[in-house]
């Protein structure tokens, strides 16, 4: 029995193994950054501290919060940094302007954050202007809003739609438990009809 208990171990271990890093972190905090002059920036870090460095992909979409800001844009790609603060960037600028930004990040995150991102011509107001509601056509406005994400791997701020890793996770282990105990089961009847109690 010795034997099967170690398999039973190596086979619980591996479909364990199967739940997503969001699960194993604690889910995630996303946060949503900008200088105030167009640039825009994420840090992100699993709810455990950990930086989330592992391949991650993440696309910014902009729409103009202003009929004046200029085209949406959508679908841009942004850049990991791997450094302490699980930073990634946009190598694009925001036109002047107020923009609504939505981050959508792939696995192992699956998440969703979204930011209201103010942007001011020239990077600084002329002076004696007066800004609209964001304040865009006056001095430089950063931001900074965070989004937690849940273990499940939401895509929404509502966690309507969990990711399939962290969704099968409860799958995988109960499937996992079966065959462990009908391994054991197995090997108790297979000794018992050999004669003899099945040896500890």
């Amino acid at each position: 029995m010795r034997r099967f208990a170690v398999i039973a171990l190596v086979l619980l271990a591996a479909v364990l193994g199967q739940a997503s890093p969001a699960a194993a972190h604690g889910g995630a905090s996303v946060t949503i950054h900008s200088d105030g002059r167009g640039s825009v920036w994420i840090t992100a870090q699993w709810q455990d501290g950990h930086p989330i460095n592992e391949p991650t992909p993440v696309t910014l979409t902009a729409t103009p919060a202003e009929p004046a800001a200029g085209s949406p844009i959508a679908g841009s790609k942004l850049t990991q940094t791997g450094d302490e603060r699980g930073t990634q960037t946009w190598s694009g600028v925001l036109p002047p302007g107020s923009w609504r930004v939505a981050i959508d990040l792939g696995a192992p995150v699956e998440g969703h954050c979204q930011a209201l991102v103010p942007s001011a011509p020239g990077g600084t107001g002329a002076a004696g202007t007066t800004g609209g509601a964001s304040g865009a056509a006056g001095s430089p406005q950063p931001v900074e809003v965070a989004c937690l994400i849940p273990a499940t791997g939401a895509t929404g701020p509502a966690g309507d739609a969990p990711g399939a890793a962290g969704s099968l996770a409860p799958l995988w282990v109960t499937l996992g438990a079966l065959l462990v105990a009908g391994l054991i089961v197995a090997e108790v009847v297979r000794r018992r009809r050999h004669g003899g109690p099945p040896q500890t």
